[in-house]
Parts: structure tokens; C-alpha cells; sequence
């Protein structure tokens, strides 16, 4: 089978005036998304580039990222995905653990490339839109007068595609690994029990640098030769008139984006008759939220997956909207190409009604952490895959996450880890010890808490504590508030006790 560069050149064979994307700056048919996509690819061959390169995406959702990742991906070359909210000495990390040898930069980048320049000593930057600084290029320069056939014969599907970070409990980002193959099976989890077609409408409102933006369910809709409508950036007035004026189909988000909408007044008196399907992932949904939707009348469903997953795992169907979303933590089912477990901690299969962690096995999910072979054995058991999350399931086999089985939470749908903002809080000069929880919040779900002890003889606030992560962290990842304890409470082993913690302090 063939990697994702086949499908554009496949639609623009068949129907290549039928419209592929709709953004503000332009509107793609698929002949020409194919053609911008194939310049691309001859492009970053005359920059030497090769299968198997790497190169980084650092914008928010231009068009231009989609033309570079088919462009990439036609010739094997992978695509770094780069976090748009992420501080320069976070994805300078990114960028040199990866091995970007090039990097696209969206306009509100701009200011990011010195700094990246002087970190990473990175030497090909284009800026995707508008002027570049000096020793910079543009897109439109660099795709200027190049041919816009296809480069190259079509490649195989095992193909890597994608590297996406997702950190992990040491605080230390992993970039997880995505192959063509992984996408195009992601794409049927989607297709299957959606029962979506080439008429679906998409409307993308999550980030493309984050396998969410792209896996729900941009690239399904274009593999089936549908529409996608992609706004870029998020603001819940402009996503309302969007859905008034494109008429999507399908409405893919997370709760903090579906509280956006709820409190927009433009949402509450848009015509939404179009949108057959809202639905969920990213995070456990409130469950007021599913009843304001159904309030108006309109379908909210959710599934659950991971950047590993790339990501859908678990999808729930149109038939068990109403049911399936009674509790907290809905998720439907296991997807059509996608085997779960739950397993206790002695590593056997829980039983229904009880609490187990998700293993994961199939054609979607991913080979495994970039350069990390130590943690890749770590989180994976004879194929199956390790989520840490916790679930359980009915007697119709519907589950419900109910929790993390690591210290992860979840902030706006993106995930935040504690020992990343410790070993932040830990660096100031007052800080004898720190642990971070998540606190649950109203608009986005849950916000770490740093709670410290300091130094005997220092002293500082929480302001200033909260003020010393600036720059350091991204802003969602930053405490939003912090208590001071003598001492935190360790178990016998000498850990933290974050279950004192949580108990005390989060409820």
C-alpha cells in the first residue's frame, strides 16, 4: 500500500476541480493541494533532502502545513511536528533530539527563529507567510519555479510520516513515531464507525501540530476526497459563523473549546442544522456540557486516544450518543481496527464493571519512541501498548476512563506533566522540594498546583514562584497556584506521597 502523497495524487486524477480545503487565505481544490504539495516535494529535493530527513513545523493552522507535510511525506521524508505554545528552549529540543535539518516557521513564529538559530544552530528557515529575517528564506520563494508534477513513484505505507512529542513522567518530551500506515488506519477508525463519506464537511478547529488537528479528522476526510474547513486558530465567534456559512458535517474539539462555544453568543444563535456529529476527545468531557448540547438538540458524542495511537483508539457511534454519554469518562468502544485490554496490576485482564489500565494493539498504533529504546520496552508488553490510563466497562462493552494511572493531567485537552514543571520550580533559589497536581478548574478541566517547601532562611511568594516558570514553560503548563508546607509527606520508600497530596489539597 501507498503513503498519504498517493491519496492527493490519486483525487487529482479523478476529480481534480472538487474542493479540498477551505482556509482564509485560500481555497484548495484537490488538484490544486497536489500540485502546491508536489512543489514542495521537488523543493526540499534540491535542498538536498532525502528519505529519512527531518525536518520541523513550527506554525498554527496555515495551509501551508499541509502542502509540507504531503510534500514530505511523498518523498519519505518525515515531518517534526513543533508546538506552537511551547517556549524556543522547549522546542529547541524538540528540534535537536529530533535532528530537524529544516524548519518552516509560520508568521507569529518569527520572533521564535533567533532564538532557535543560537540553540539548535539550525541554518534553512523558512517563514511561511509574509517576510523573512535575515539569513532566512520564504515558502514562496522556495517553491517558486518548481515543477509541479509528481516527484516520485509512490512510497510504501511503512514509511515514517510523523514525529509528534508527547512528554513523559520524567519530564523529558518523547517523539513518537507515526508511519503513513498508522494515519491511513487512524483514518478508518474514524471512517467506520462514523459511517463517514466524501459528502462529510470537516471542520478543523485543534491544532495541526498536535496528531489530534490532524489525525480528526483532516487527513480521513482527505484520504475519502472530502472537504475540510480550516479556520487558523480557534475563536468560538468565527468557528460559529464558519459552521453558519461552510455548513460542515462533523465538529471535532475539546471540553475547553466546547466551553468556549457554550459561552459565545454567536454560538447560541447560530444555525448548526448542518453539524450531524459533535464529538469529543482530549480529555473527559463535563458531563453539563453534553447536556447543554443535547439541550439544542444536537448530537455530542467523544472517543479517547493518544499522540501514540495517532490517536484514535476508542470511538463511540452515533447509536450510543445518548447512553454512552450518561457518565463521566465516556469513550465508546474499542475502534473497528484497534484491540484493547484492561489490565490490573498483576497484569491480567480485569472484569467487567472493574477498574483496569488500557493496553492497546493494532495497525494505528505506533512503533515506538524516537532514539528511546529503554522506554519503549518500558510501555510495551508482547505488541500491547501501556496508556496509563485507567477505565472501566459496562456489560455492552462501552468504557469510561476514570482516571491516570501516572501523574499526568490534562489542561485544555493538553496534557501537562508534573516532573517537567518540578524541574522547573526546582531551579529557584528558595525551593527545597516541589510537587505539582492537578486542581480541577471550571474552564479548563484541571491546572497544576505547585506545592513547595522551601529553603530554612529564604522566602518568596507564590506570584513570584508562578512569575519564575514564565519563559521556561508554556503557559499551560505553568502552576496556577501554589501552597507552601514545612515539609511534603513521602511514603515509606521515600517518596512523594502524591496521593496525600491530591487527597488534601485537590479533593
Amino acid at each position: 500500500m501507498y503513503g498519504i502523497g498517493y491519496w492527493l495524487y490519486r483525487h487529482a486524477q479523478l476529480h481534480s476541480k472538487r474542493v479540498a480545503l477551505v482556509t482564509p487565505e485560500k481555497t484548495f481544490t484537490y488538484g490544486d493541494l497536489n500540485r502546491e504539495s508536489n512543489c514542495v516535494a521537488h523543493a526540499l529535493r534540491a535542498l538536498g533532502l532525502k528519505e529519512g530527513d527531518r525536518i520541523g513545523i513550527l506554525c498554527m493552522n496555515y495551509p501551508q502545513f499541509l502542502c509540507v507535510l504531503f510534500g514530505a511525506g511523498k518523498l519519505g521524508i518525515v515531518v517534526v511536528s513543533l508546538n506552537y505554545r511551547l517556549t524556543p528552549p522547549e522546542i529547541a529540543y524538540q528540534m535537536q533530539d529530533s535532528n530537524v535539518c529544516v524548519l518552516f516557521v509560520g508568521s507569529e513564529q518569527v520572533s521564535y527563529i533567533a532564538a532557535l538559530k543560537e540553540q539548535t544552530k539550525i541554518e534553512k528557515v523558512f517563514v511561511l507567510e509574509g517576510d523573512a529575517p535575515a539569513g532566512c528564506g520564504t515558502y514562496a520563494n522556495l517553491i517558486a519555479n518548481q515543477p509541479d508534477g509528481e516527484p516520485a513513484e509512490p512510497i510504501s505505507w511503512d514509511k515514517g510520516l510523523l514525529t509528534v512529542y508527547t512528554s513523559g513522567t520524567t519530564g523529558k518530551p518523547k517523539g513518537a513515531g507515526l508511519t503513513h500506515a498508522n494515519q491511513f488506519w487512524n483514518a478508518m477508525n474514524d471512517i467506520i464507525p462514523l459511517g463517514l463519506t466524501r459528502d462529510d464537511i470537516m471542520l478543523t478547529l485543534l491544532p495541526l501540530v498536535h496528531v489530534g488537528g490532524v489525525g480528526l479528522f483532516t487527513l480521513p476526510a482527505l484520504l475519502l476526497g472530502g472537504k475540510v474547513v480550516m479556520p487558523r486558530k480557534f475563536d468560538p465567534d468565527e468557528a460559529s459563523r464558519l459552521v453558519e456559512k461552510e455548513r460542515p458535517t462533523v465538529v471535532m474539539g475539546v471540553p475547553a473549546l466546547w466551553q468556549m462555544f457554550l459561552a459565545s453568543p454567536v454560538f447560541a444563535q447560530a444555525d448548526l442544522s448542518s453539524v450531524r456529529v459533535f464529538y469529543n476527545g482530549g480529555d473527559r468531557c463535563p458531563l453539563q456540557v453534553v447536556r447543554a448540547f443535547r439541550e439544542r438538540g444536537l448530537p455530542f458524542g467523544g472517543g479517547y486516544g493518544l499522540t501514540e495511537t495517532s490517536p484514535t483508539a476508542f470511538m463511540m457511534e452515533p447509536e450510543d450518543f445518548e447512553k454512552g454519554t450518561a457518565q463521566l469518562g465516556f469513550i465508546g468502544k474499542s475502534a473497528f481496527f484497534n484491540e484493547e485490554r484492561l489490565v490490573g496490576t498483576d497484569g491480567k485482564d480485569v472484569a467487567r464493571g472493574e477498574v483496569g489500565e488500557i493496553w492497546l494493539r493494532g495497525p494505528n498504533v505506533f512503533g515506538g519512541y524516537w532514539n528511546r529504546p529503554d522506554g519503549n520496552q518500558e510501555v510495551f508488553t508482547d505488541g500491547w501498548f501501556h496508556t496509563g490510563d485507567l477505565a472501566s466497562q459496562d456489560d455492552q462493552g462501552l468504557t469510561f476512563v476514570v482516571g491516570r494511572s501516572k501523574e499526568m493531567f490534562k489542561s485544555g485537552g493538553l496534557n501537562v506533566y508534573p516532573a517537567e514543571i518540578e524541574a522547573v520550580l526546582g531551579k529557584h533559589p528558595a525551593v527545597k522540594e516541589v510537587c505539582v497536581i492537578g486542581m480541577p478548574d471550571p474552564k479548563w478541566n484541571e491546572v497544576g498546583c505547585a506545592i513547595v517547601a522551601l529553603k530554612p532562611g529564604t522566602t518568596t511568594t507564590g506570584d513570584e514562584l508562578i512569575a519564575f516558570c514564565d519563559g521556561q514553560l508554556a503557559r499551560y503548563k505553568m502552576p496556577k497556584s501554589v501552597v507552601f508546607v514545612d515539609a511534603l509527606p513521602r511514603n515509606t520508600l521515600g517518596k512523594i506521597n502524591r496521593g496525600e497530596l491530591k487527597q488534601k489539597y485537590s479533593g
